[in-house]
């Protein structure tokens, strides 16, 4: 992360598109298989670079065969109890535990519970990641009550003992992924909890950003616009898009973010290039 401030993004940096704003189930699912639905929120439908969010829900019992992408997938239980297997290690998820899957690696992920409904988070770092279904039968091992995953394979991040940092007054972050913690990754992404009154400085990146809100309300300013966000609203911020978001509220709010770049770069800026419409890009 930068820690030198500018007074305004140079101007290599100039957006030529505005941040979005996508409501969660404001648009029809994709059905995946049945029983399992896709609601993409940032993708090639609000013009995202080298991006794709959404939240996943499975129905009780459901079941997503093993398959690879072509590139990288982030995993994020929600709600809900999972098991996720890679090539036959099986990982209990609990909520806001993490598994990241490099491309081309045989996963497939499972609702544990015949009762309930399991809601995920799901990232790639592409618009159209694709998905190749894969007959190969693994041998099934459960994977350590420790396990952090397997070097040049999965990781495997557990919510309750996972590293906290600080990113901006009133806040605690976890970095579930970025090319530090797995080379050769192409995004980068975490989660990041907001006290009341917690907020991030004014900044910018050099790549697309997803932001989700999971818990509470947020406020997200950009460039003089504020847009209030809550119950999975996702915010898809283009590349050098002044902003930052605030709780405003009386409660904690969380996020999950991902960046389409493999570090977690934030470039730092005056305040007035988030709050005044005009100072980040004058015409």
């Amino acid at each position: 992360m930068s820690i030198a401030t500018l007074q305004r993004p140079p101007e290599a940096f100039r957006p030529d598109r505005t941040e979005n704003i996508n409501r969660a189930r404001e648009r029809p699912p994709v059905e995946l298989v049945p029983g399992v639905q896709l609601d993409c929120l940032v993708g090639p439908h609000n013009g995202a670079r080298n991006l794709t969010t959404g939240l996943v829900e499975f129905a009780p019992g459901a079941r997503l065969p093993y398959h690879t992408h072509v590139v990288s997938e982030s995993i994020t239980l929600l709600a809900g109890s999972a098991l996720a297997m890679v090539e036959g290690r099986t990982y209990r998820l609990s909520p806001l535990d993490n598994l990241v899957v490099p491309r081309n690696i045989a996963h497939s992920v499972h609702n544990a519970s015949s009762l309930e409904p399991a809601r995920f988070h799901v990232a790639f770092p592409s618009i159209s990641p694709g998905r190749e279904w894969i007959t190969t039968t693994f041998e099934l091992c459960d994977a350590p009550k420790t396990s952090m995953g397997v070097p040049g394979k999965e990781r495997f991040t557990r919510f309750n003992t996972a590293p906290r940092s600080e990113a901006g007054p009133g806040t605690s972050f976890i970095d579930y992924f970025n090319r530090d913690l797995m080379p050769k990754l192409e995004m980068s992404g975490g989660y990041g909890l907001f006290q009341p009154g917690g907020r991030l400085p004014a900044h910018f990146h050099d790549f697309d950003e997803s932001i989700c809100i999971i818990e509470g309300a947020a406020t997200c300013i950009c460039e003089g616009r504020h847009h209030s966000m809550s119950d999975g609203a996702t915010a898809l911020q283009p590349r050098g898009r002044v902003h930052y978001f605030i709780n405003n509220s009386e409660n904690p709010m969380a996020m999950l973010w991902v960046y389409a770049g493999p570090t977690p770069d934030r470039l730092l800026t005056e305040e007035r290039c988030a709050i005044e419409p005009g100072v980040a890009w004058p015409e």
